[in-house]
């Protein structure tokens, strides 16, 4: 299969790691996923109520995100047993941003608006190497980053 002109202009960076450039992948494939969640949310809003349609929504980034992260971020075939685990991945890091955010606002004092972009910054990583370890497995995953 001839690889996507983005997954090229990506991996052709020489001198990174793979981790390294799988996860500046994964931050611009993440964007997209967000655009195109944001964009099925807009467009069901029109037709359903907000709620559905935001939970329709989201769920559906979750599977697009198992999506766009097997194939061109980690290069894994699809598979129903690994999209199947893929949303406790987001569970974890609702889970963490949530953790994250009590801290920060509460222990730490930091503004309710700055802590949310504190958060951004705190679960990307963590997302990301979840998302590894459940797209690639345990044995593919020790890589330095």
């Amino acid at each position: 299969m001839k690889p996507s002109v983005i997954t090229t202009l990506f991996y052709s960076a020489s001198g990174w790691s793979t981790p390294r450039r799988e996860f500046v992948v994964f931050v611009f494939f993440g964007t997209v996923n967000t655009l195109l969640t944001y964009g099925i949310y807009l467009v069901l809003v029109l037709f359903i109520a907000y709620p559905v349609a935001y939970s329709v929504s989201y769920v559906s980034g979750v599977f697009i995100s198992y999506y766009l992260n097997a194939r061109f971020v980690f290069k894994e075939k699809l598979r129903l047993s690994k999209a199947m685990q893929y949303p406790i991945v987001y569970l974890a890091q609702y889970l963490i941003g949530l953790g994250a955010l009590y801290l920060l606002i509460e222990l730490a004092h930091v503004s309710k608006f700055f802590a949310a972009i504190v958060i951004v910054v705190i679960t990307v990583p963590c997302t990301y190497l979840l998302s590894r370890y459940v797209i690639k497995g345990r044995s593919r995953t020790n890589q330095q980053f």
